[in-house]
């Protein structure tokens, strides 16, 4: 398991939840200790977001609202004449804005009502603004109404000083033309003209951009925005976006009018094609009505109608059979025509029209649905290619449609026939009646109807005629507009404050990942909450980082400063350590104490000398004896010699007394490890290594025993199993929490049930205050080194495990803000 694996494996903990795993007083240090690198952050996001305010062109919005009625120019027509159908209504606001935001309305806008061949510009250092209308001091002009074959190209424009000349930029400043203000320039195949229309001009960096018809539809296109703003109301509203605020309110004036001009022309092409069906149907009607008054004129000069008094009766009963049969007729021909019409694929309107003289108002209505779809699908095919998926679906509903109504038409016709039938039988039967009576034929009466008819249709059309060239007189648009155009002096884009909360947050976000990163690559041991989270070891104490000064080498320091928080830390182990002791071996009278730790440098020699003083001023004979006889450092810490010592005694050369060297504590000797020798291992694992330790138990009440590291070497091993006391050291912010489970997993072997630990060098993260040391207000430090001597045995390992132990270096921010020595 890796120490990330470890890091995390505090969250599974069953002892507590997610946030009781988490270690505040580390977080805590971690968000001190990058706190620069956090507004650092915060600032550089915020600088970001004004730097892209600053850059990005203004944005403006102008919004209209619009009523719509909702009743269609065919539906309109057909409730003025009594017509009225309501299966047009749904979707029609959907219509209208597909009416506004089609090609249609788009190429009368730039055909006719706003110009925008052109876009002028002032170049600024940062970024450049849109100009239009008073506000551009200038005007180029076509002479010949033909335009360069610069389109949609920047072409930048300087004036002179005196105002009379000015220099044209274009291709990227690739190429440079001069010419007078005022006067023909040729450019790229073409004759412009620019003038100067005031002085602002003097100084100024303005550019321009010849726009294609493409651009400018496109530019329509991108910009508009339609949707539903009350559908109760039947209002839409229109909005419209460009980088100047003029502008925008210009184009939008401009789609409004369009808009309205395609709605009226709309309702008056109805109106039109109606006339134009009602003329020659009262035409056709005439002439009928004449050819019939020339047969009724020539009958009445040949019949003798007393004949037909003695059969009243019958002949009346024949009459409004006639009279039912001539309707019947009629219709059907109606329907006839229709469907001749559709099959022809005849204008629906003009059908539409003709449909006004039917009973049948289904049918009516049907027709007034489907003009409403050849409208919709002409305005679709205007807007969008032939292969889009509107057309397509418009079209198809249309043919479908069409196809259902000519069936209608074919039904309602084959009704008709068989009612002509019945009714033909019906007054066969009553004329052999009549011809048995009067023994005459009733053509008179006949052509006497169909005069009454043709009339009373000439006189509908005639009427139909009026109604409509009245309604087509005062036709007006589909849409009324509620709000005119305007746009707020403010710029919808770039939102200011939008943006500079985007760049905070992004601040705060990046701020985030980095805490989280420095706290999880933390794998040194950071204090005591971090220490009892992962181990049940007995901890005897904490010792503070000793920042008074920098020592090459471990010293005895509790002597100089009896009252310094150093001092004291060392007290408190002392008295923890008296009570442990007592708790284990109540009737021992000699205290054998052994100092270990991992790997070098974690201070074992500094905690076990400085132990060893302030227990021998506490009135106890201490002897510390340096068994650590690979790399000897307790004679440096005394300021003795090491020409004798540990290793001369343990092969008999010399004697405890003639190794024995005072120190500046009247109760505390020591004895340094004597000559490097080959075999260190097995001198401490000899008979006479107990020996030893029972000869040091005569003279002296605590023996202290400074142990080689037992991450590296067996000897702390050996050496611990001789102890009554053996103390693991681990130091804050240097030893990795993977060295945790080396003395976590001494402790439960139950080999060694009295070990304990000392956390050393941890930093004052706050005021110690004297005697008020407070050991579980520990914060963290990553990568800190609380003493300046080094310990190694990079000598005894294989590169592998060198690598291993090694220390990380310091972050590169550390060196680059790293005290200099005075």
């Amino acid at each position: 398991m890796t120490d990330f694996d470890k890091e995390f494996d505090d969250f599974d903990r069953e002892e507590g939840s997610v946030t009781d795993s988490i270690d505040l007083d580390k977080l805590e240090y971690v968000v001190k200790k990058n706190i620069i690198w956090v507004l650092l952050l915060i600032s550089l996001t915020s600088i970001c977001a004004y730097l892209y305010i600053r850059w990005s062109p203004r944005i403006y919005q102008a919004t209209t609202i619009n009523q719509v009625k909702l009743t269609s120019s065919s539906q309109e027509f057909a409730e003025k004449f009594g017509l009225a159908s309501n299966s047009l209504n749904d979707n029609k606001l959907a219509s209208e804005m597909a009416l506004i935001t089609s090609g249609v309305t788009y190429n009368r806008v730039l055909d006719s009502l706003i110009d925008l061949k052109l876009s002028y510009y002032s170049v600024g250092e940062i970024r450049d603004s849109e100009l239009f209308g008073r506000n551009v001091p200038f005007s180029v002009s076509f002479p010949t109404s033909k335009t360069p074959s610069l389109v949609n190209k920047v072409i930048y424009l300087n004036f002179s000083e005196d105002n009379k000349r000015y220099k044209l930029t274009y291709n990227k400043g690739k190429n440079t033309v001069e010419g007078f203000t005022g006067k023909p320039l040729f450019l790229e195949g073409a004759s412009i003209v620019i003038d100067a229309k005031s002085k602002s001009t003097l100084n100024n960096n303005y550019s321009f951009i010849i726009n294609s018809r493409s651009s400018q539809v496109g530019f329509l296109r991108r910009n508009i925005s339609v949707q539903v703003f009350n559908p109760k109301a039947n209002t839409i509203q229109i909005s419209f976006t460009a980088g100047n605020r003029e502008k925008a309110i210009a184009v939008l004036h401009a789609i409004n009018l369009a808009y309205s001009q395609l709605s009226r022309e709309s309702k008056a092409l109805v109106y039109e094609r109606a006339l134009d069906y009602l003329y020659k149907q009262a035409d056709l009607t005439k002439d009928s009505l004449s050819l019939q008054e020339r047969k009724l004129r020539q009958i009445s000069y040949n019949k003798d109608l007393t004949s037909y008094m003695d059969a009243g009766p019958i002949v009346s009963n024949i009459q409004e059979l006639e009279k039912s049969l001539n309707e019947l007729r009629g219709e059907r021909k109606k329907y006839q025509k229709l469907r001749h019409f559709l099959e022809a694929d005849s204008s629906i309107v003009y059908i539409q029209a003709y449909a006004t003289i039917l009973t049948d108002g289904n049918i009516a209505a049907n027709l007034s649905e489907l003009a409403q779809l050849e409208a919709q699908a002409n305005r679709i095919k205007n807007s969008y290619t032939e292969k889009t998926v509107a057309s397509n679906a418009k079209l198809e509903l249309y043919k479908k449609l069409r196809f259902e109504v000519a069936e209608s038409i074919k039904f309602a016709e084959e009704f008709l026939t068989e009612n002509i039938v019945e009714l033909q039988g019906e007054i066969g039967k009553l004329k052999h009646v009549f011809y048995q009576n009067i023994g005459g034929d009733p053509d008179f009466k006949k052509i006497e109807k169909r005069v009454e008819i043709y009339t009373n249709i000439f006189d509908l059309l005639t009427n139909k005629m009026i109604e409509v060239s009245m309604a087509q007189a005062s036709t007006i648009e589909s849409s009324a507009v509620i709000n005119s155009p305007n746009a707020s002096q403010v710029p919808i884009a770039p939102r200011i404050m939008f943006i500079y909360g985007v760049g905070v947050a992004v601040g705060v976000f990046l701020s985030v990942i980095l805490i989280l990163i420095v706290y999880i690559r933390m794998d040194k041991i950071s204090g005591l909450k971090h220490l009892e989270r992962r181990t049940n070891m007995p901890i005897l104490g904490l010792i503070p980082e000793y920042t008074k000064e920098t020592m090459a080498v471990s010293k005895l320091v509790v002597s100089n400063d009896p009252k310094s928080t150093m001092s004291e830390a060392f007290r408190s182990v002392r008295t923890n350590l008296n009570f442990m002791i007592n708790d284990v071996d109540k009737d021992s009278k000699h205290k054998i104490i052994s100092v270990t730790s991992t790997i070098s440098g974690e201070g074992k020699t500094f905690i076990g000398s400085n132990l060893a003083g302030i227990i021998g001023m506490a009135e106890q004979k201490v002897v510390m004896v340096d068994l650590d006889l690979r790399k000897p450092k307790v004679h440096l810490a005394f300021g003795g010699n090491n020409i004798k010592g540990s290793s001369s005694i343990l092969i008999g050369q010399t004697t405890i007394e003639d190794c024995l060297q005072d120190t500046n504590v009247h109760n505390l000797k020591y004895i340094s490890a004597g000559p490097i020798p080959p075999n260190p291992s097995e001198l401490v694992m000899s008979t006479n290594f107990s020996t030893f330790l029972e000869n040091l138990k005569k003279e002296f009440d605590v023996i202290v025993l400074d142990s080689p590291p037992i991450g590296l070497v067996t000897d702390g091993m050996i050496i611990m199993q001789h102890v009554t006391h053996p103390i693991y050291i681990l130091r804050a912010d240097y030893s990795k929490v993977s060295f945790i489970n080396n003395a976590d997993n001494l402790y439960k072997s139950g080999k060694f049930k009295n070990i304990s630990l000392i956390l050393n060098s941890v930093p004052d993260r706050r005021s110690y205050g004297g005697y008020g040391y407070g050991y579980g207000t520990m914060s963290y430090s990553a990568g800190g080194f609380g003493y300046g001597y080094t310990y190694g045995y990079e000598s005894d390992l294989n590169p592998e495990d060198a690598a291993y132990f090694d220390a990380k270096s310091k972050p590169f921010w550390k060196k680059i803000f790293k005290k200099k020595k005075k």
